[in-house]
């Protein structure tokens, strides 16, 4: 898969984790946990192939994690918050 595909694949799991571990539907095949798995791996495998984008993805190291912690501690809004920072980052562009 391209870097292209792979952001795109990125932004698009990012647009869906902003649902807190307790609001994804029941019915759904997309879990929270499946999510942030989807979000981790994209990751692993967009940060490396970063060359200009370097302190953009020092931000999205640090917002991911912040998420990750604040749906842990039920923090809904934090957890949103930091997603969506890094989402307005327009991480499709990333090079």
């Amino acid at each position: 898969m391209s870097l292209t595909e792979t952001l795109r694949d990125f932004a698009g799991a990012l647009s869906s984790a902003i649902d807190a571990p307790d609001e994804y539907p029941a019915w759904g095949y997309v879990t929270y946990e499946s999510n942030m798995a989807d979000l981790k791996e994209l990751w692993s495998k967009i940060r490396p192939k970063l060359k200009r984008d370097l302190e953009q993805a020092e931000f999205v190291d640090r917002k991911l994690q912040e998420a990750f912690d604040a749906f842990m501690a039920n923090q809904k809004d934090k957890g949103r918050k930091a997603i969506l920072a890094v989402y307005n980052l327009n991480v499709k562009q990333f090079r």
